[in-house]
């Protein structure tokens, strides 16, 4: 497929973005489904969101042994209870997309 503009001036995006150079792969025929993308980016926030949570109790940590304040105290407990609420949440959603996937039988990269 070519990258030149149609008659009316619209280009193929798609067709035209290259993944690699050198073997001329296209982004078109690697992710050739939504769910491919979706599964990449889901994943993606996962390690994001983990690592977050990982420094937001490291954090915590720090202020409530550093903190000689009551304040700072109740804020550490703080960011270790919303750490604590969202690694629920990361962990709910992923218990939930593998109960969907052994209901409907179908594959989820995750």
């Amino acid at each position: 497929m070519s990258c030149n503009p149609s008659a009316d001036g619209d280009i193929n995006l798609i067709d035209c973005f290259i993944l690699n150079p050198e073997t001329g792969s296209q982004v078109a025929a690697t992710y050739d489904t939504p769910a491919k993308v979706i599964n990449i980016v889901v994943t993606n926030i996962f390690l994001i969101a983990g690592i977050i949570l990982f420094f937001m109790i490291l954090l915590a940590g720090f202020k409530f042994t550093m903190s000689p304040q009551k304040k700072g105290k109740e804020d550490a407990k703080g960011i270790a209870e919303a750490v604590g609420i969202g690694f629920l949440i990361m962990f709910s959603a992923f218990w939930i997309v593998k109960i969907i996937e052994i209901i409907t039988g179908t594959e989820i990269l995750f």
